[in-house]
C-alpha cells in the first residue's frame, strides 16, 4: 500500500510538471500570436484612418486654392478645367469622409467628425456660391465672398481635420501601449508558469528523496518491530522455506519445544516439532505440500499435542499459510500456533456440563437422546438389538415434601450410584429430569434387558434412604422398550418408554413393564392421549355444558335441598360425553385446573344460568346453594385458590352458598395442601364435602385434620346396602362417625325406595341419586325443594 501511494504521487508530480511545461509553451505561442495580430490590426487601422484624414485635408486645401486660382485665371478653358478639378476634389473629400465614418471610431473621433460635418456643409455651400460667381464672371463678388466667409470656413474645416489627426495619433499610441502591456502580462504569465514548473519539479525531487528516506526508515522499523513482536507475542511462530526446512523460530517456539533457534535452523519441520494426535497419541509428521495450488503450505492439524524435549505436553491450536513475494510467488510457509491447554480443559469442562447432569454427574437428556439416535441408526444399518429403560422413582415426592429438596437431591445422587453399579460398562445411565432416569443398553436383547431391569428393581428395593430421624423405602417403575431395525425416531421411542413406565405405575408401581405396540394398557394410555386433544378442542370451541342433580334432605322436613353441579362434554357431532370418559385423562395430564376454572367462571358469570341471579334463594342456613367438584391438582395449586377468591369477590357470591367437593383420595394424596386450601376458603365462609368417602385408606384418621362439612358416602356401598350386610354396616359406621364429628352425611347412588328407607332409618342427612333426581342441563337455575317425602317424585 505504501509503495502504491508513493508511485501514484510521483507519477502525478511528473504529469503535472510536464503539463505545466506544455502549458507554458502553448500559452506563450498563443499569446504572442494574438498580440502580434492585434498590433498589426492597430497599425493597419491607424494607417487607414490617417490616410483618409490626409485625403480629406488635401482635398479641402486644394479646393480652396483652386477657388483663388479660378478667380485669377482669365482663360475660360483653364478656368473650366480648374472647376472640373474642384468638383473631383469634392468627390474625393466626400468619399474619404464616408469611409472614415464607416470605420470603428472612438467617441471623441465621432464628436469631431460630427462637428466637421456641420462645418463642411456650410463651407461647401459658400464654395459653391464662389464658384458660381467666378464661372458667371462676377469676379469681384466672388473675391469678396471668398475672403469674407469662404476662407474662414475652410480654415475651420482644416483645423478640425488637424485635430482629428492629432486625436488619431494619440489613440494609436494608446492602443500600442495596451498591446505592449498585454505583451508584458503574457511574459509574466509565461514566467509564472515556468517558475511554478520549476518549483513543482523541485517539490517532486524533494518528495522522492523524502519518500525514499521514509521507505528506508519504515523498512528498518518494520523489521525491528516484526522481530520484537515475534519475540514478544504469546504465539509460537515458525517459518519454513519451500523445501520444508526451518528458517526462523521465535522465543515462544523455543520455550514450547525446548530447542533454541540455532538448533532448529535448517532442520526439516518434522524433526523440529514433536507433535502427537490428541486422541490416538500417535506421532504426526508435519509435511510441506510444495505443489499445492496456493503455493507450498503445511498441513497443520487442529488441537494436536506438542511434546517438549523434557516430556511436557501442550495442547496446541495453530494455522499455516504461504509466504509470497511481491510478484505473488510462494517462497515458503509460516506456522503460528499457541498453547490452548487451559482453554481446551475449559472447553472439555463446558462440554461435560452441556452433556451431563450437574447434580448426579450422569448424562443429561440431550446427551441421552444423542446416544439413543446413534443406537437407532446402528440397529437399522447393522441389525443390532438394543434396549431402553425409562425409570421413574415411586416415593421421591414423599421424600421431597417431607424432608425438603436437599434430601431429595441427596436421594438422587445415591440412587445414581446404586443404579450405575448394577449396569455394564457399555451401558449409558442418564438423568432425564426430576426423578426420571434413562438407561441405554447397547447390544442387549429383550430378555437380558428385562433381567438388568429387574436387577435395578432389586437393588433399589433393598436400599433404605435415611435422612435425619426418618428412613424411606424407595421403589422404581420401569418402562422397557426394545430398539431394533423396526424402531422409529427418538421421539417415538421415548414416548413409548414413557407410556410403558406410567403403565408400570398404574399397575401397582415397583415393577417393569415391557412395551408392546398392541398392549392393552398402552392402548389405553394412547386413548387418554387422544382425549387430551379432544378436551383442549372442547374448551376452545365451548363444547362443555353444566348439569345439576338435586341433593335432598332425608331427616329434617324443613331443610331445603341443594344441588351438585355436574359436567358434560359434547363431542364433535354434538353427542353428550359423560365425565368418566375424559376426566381420567384430564387428571393424569393435569388439564383439570383449566376445566375447574371454566366451571367456576361459567357458573359465577352474570350471563346465562347464573348463580348470582339466584342468591336470593339462599337463606344462609347450614346447607349451601350448590356443590362444585374440584380435582386434586386444583386444590394443590395456590394460584387456583386465589382465582376462586377473586371470582367470589368479582361476582358478589356469598361464600356460604358454595360447597366444594373434593374426593377422599385427592385430599389424602395432597393432605398438607388440601388442608391449607380448605382452611383458607373455610375462613371466608365456603363449605367442603369429602366425596367418595370410604374408598381410601385410613379415612377416619384423616377426618380430624380436614375442615369438612359433608361426608359423601361412596355409592359402591350405598347401591348394595339393601342386600349386603357388610355394605350396610359400612354405611352405618360412616354415618355414625360423621355425626360424632359433627359432619353432615350424604348418601350417593340412591337408586330405589328400599335404599331410601334404610338410609332414613340410619339417620343419613342427605340423599342423592336417580330415584330422587336424574341430572339435567343447567338451562336455568332450579328452585329450592324441601326434604324427600314418602311419595318419591320422578324428578325435581
Amino acid at each position: 500500500m505504501f509503495w502504491k501511494q508513493s508511485r501514484f504521487i510521483l507519477a502525478l508530480g511528473f504529469v503535472l510538471v510536464l503539463g505545466l511545461l506544455l502549458s507554458v509553451a502553448a500559452v506563450g505561442l498563443r499569446e504572442m500570436k494574438l498580440i502580434n495580430r492585434r498590433l498589426q490590426g492597430v497599425i493597419n487601422q491607424n494607417s487607414l484612418r490617417t490616410n483618409l484624414v490626409f485625403t480629406m485635408h488635401f482635398a479641402a486645401r486644394e479646393r480652396a486654392l483652386l477657388l483663388f486660382s479660378m478667380a485669377l485665371t482669365q482663360d475660360p478653358f483653364s478656368r473650366e478645367n480648374q472647376f472640373t478639378r474642384f468638383n473631383q476634389l469634392a468627390t474625393e473629400f466626400t468619399v474619404a469622409h464616408q469611409q472614415l465614418l464607416a470605420m470603428r471610431l472612438s467617441p471623441d473621433e465621432k464628436v469631431i467628425l460630427a462637428r466637421q460635418s456641420r462645418l463642411i456643409a456650410k463651407s461647401e455651400f459658400q464654395q459653391r456660391r464662389v464658384a458660381d460667381f467666378i464661372m458667371t464672371g462676377k469676379i469681384a463678388k466672388a473675391n469678396a465672398l471668398l475672403l469674407s466667409t469662404t476662407v474662414p470656413a475652410q480654415n475651420a474645416v482644416l483645423k478640425q481635420l488637424r485635430d482629428l489627426l492629432t486625436l488619431q495619433l494619440r489613440i494609436g499610441q494608446e492602443e500600442v501601449s495596451r498591446e505592449e502591456h498585454s505583451y508584458h502580462y503574457a511574459y509574466l504569465y509565461i514566467f509564472s508558469l515556468g517558475t511554478l514548473a520549476v518549483i513543482l519539479c523541485t517539490f517532486v525531487a524533494l518528495f522522492v528523496i523524502r519518500r525514499v528516506t521514509r521507505v528506508e526508515d519504515a523498512l528498518f522499523r518494520e523489521k525491528e518491530l516484526a522481530e520484537t513482536t515475534l519475540h514478544s507475542i504469546a504465539d509460537a511462530v515458525m517459518t519454513v522455506d519451500v523445501a520444508g526446512n526451518v528458517d526462523y523460530t521465535n522465543r515462544v517456539t523455543e520455550q514450547m519445544t525446548g530447542w533454541d533457534a540455532a538448533h532448529t535452523q535448517g532442520l526439516p519441520l518434522r524433526q523440529a516439532l514433536d507433535i502427537l494426535d490428541e486422541k490416538t497419541r500417535k506421532p504426526i509428521e508435519l509435511m510441506v505440500v510444495p505443489g499445492a495450488p496456493d503455493g507450498p503450505i503445511v498441513d497443520f492439524p487442529r488441537h494436536s499435542i506438542l511434546r517438549h524435549k523434557n516430556g511436557n505436553e501442550f495442547v496446541i491450536d495453530g494455522a499455516a499459510s504461504a509466504i509470497r513475494d511481491r510478484t505473488g510467488r510462494a517462497i515458503g510457509s509460516i506456522l503460528v500456533f499457541r498453547d490452548v491447554t487451559q482453554a481446551h480443559l475449559l472447553a472439555q469442562q463446558l462440554t461435560w456440563q452441556a452433556t451431563h447432569d450437574p447434580l448426579t454427574g450422569l448424562a443429561n437428556r440431550r446427551e441421552f437422546e444423542r446416544e439413543l439416535a446413534q443406537l437407532i441408526n446402528s440397529a437399522k444399518a447393522l441389525g443390532k438389538h438394543h434396549a431402553l429403560l425409562y425409570i421413574d422413582l415411586d416415593q421421591f415426592k414423599v421424600v421431597n415434601d417431607t424432608c425438603g429438596h436437599v434430601a431429595g437431591d441427596e436421594l438422587l445422587r445415591q440412587l445414581a450410584t446404586i443404579l450405575g453399579q448394577r449396569l455394564r460398562g457399555s451401558d449409558i445411565l442418564a438423568r432425564l429430569g426430576g426423578d426420571e432416569f434413562g438407561v441405554l443398553l447397547e447390544g442387549c436383547p429383550g430378555e437380558q434387558a428385562r433381567r438388568i431391569a429387574n436387577n435395578l428393581l432389586d437393588a433399589v428395593r433393598d436400599f433404605r434412604f435415611a435422612w435425619l430421624d426418618k428412613v424411606f423405602e424407595i421403589g422404581l417403575s420401569v418402562g422397557l422398550v426394545a430398539i431394533d431395525s423396526d424402531s422409529h425416531d427418538v421421539a417415538n421411542i421415548l414416548s413409548a418408554a414413557d407410556e410403558a413406565c406410567y403403565t408400570a405405575k398404574d399397575n401397582g408401581r415397583n415393577r417393569v413393564h415391557v412395551y408392546h405396540p398392541n398392549d392393552h394398557d398402552v392402548v389405553q394410555r394412547h386413548g387418554e392421549m387422544r382425549w387430551i386433544a379432544r378436551i383442549g378442542s372442547a374448551l376452545e370451541d365451548k363444547r362443555f355444558r353444566l348439569y345439576y342433580q338435586t341433593i335432598s334432605p332425608l331427616a329434617v322436613p324443613t331443610t331445603a335441598a341443594y344441588y351438585e353441579i355436574l359436567l358434560r362434554m359434547l363431542d364433535e357431532e354434538g353427542n353428550v360425553v359423560l365425565p368418566m370418559a375424559f376426566i381420567p385423562a384430564a387428571e393424569r395430564y393435569r388439564m383439570m385446573p383449566s376445566i375447574d376454572r371454566w366451571v367456576i367462571r361459567t357458573l359465577f358469570n352474570t350471563q346465562g344460568p347464573s348463580l348470582r341471579d339466584h342468591v336470593d334463594q339462599f337463606d344462609g342456613t347450614t346447607r349451601p346453594l350448590c356443590a362444585i367438584n374440584l380435582s386434586g391438582t386444583s386444590i394443590g395449586d395456590d394460584s387456583f385458590r386465589d382465582f376462586v377468591q377473586d371470582q367470589i369477590v368479582i361476582h358478589r357470591i356469598p361464600p356460604e352458598a358454595i360447597c366444594f367437593e373434593v374426593t377422599e383420595t385427592a385430599a389424602i394424596t395432597n393432605l398438607n395442601k388440601a388442608s391449607r386450601f380448605m382452611h383458607e376458603l373455610k375462613d371466608i365462609g365456603c363449605r367442603f364435602a369429602l366425596d367418595d368417602f370410604g374408598t381410601g385408606m385410613s379415612s377416619f384418621a384423616y377426618l380430624k385434620h380436614l375442615p369438612v362439612d359433608f361426608l359423601k358416602i361412596d355409592g359402591s356401598f350405598v347401591s348394595d346396602m339393601a342386600h349386603d350386610p357388610v355394605d350396610f354396616a359400612l354405611v352405618e359406621a360412616i354415618n355414625r362417625i360423621g355425626h360424632v364429628l359433627g359432619i353432615h352425611t350424604v348418601a350417593e347412588s340412591a337408586e330405589s325406595e328400599v335404599i331410601l328407607e334404610k338410609l332414613r332409618d340410619l339417620g343419613v342427612d342427605y340423599v342423592q341419586g336417580s330415584v330422587i333426581h336424574a341430572p339435567e342441563m343447567l338451562l336455568k337455575f332450579p328452585k329450592q325443594h324441601g326434604s324427600v317425602k314418602r311419595s318419591i317424585p320422578k324428578s325435581l
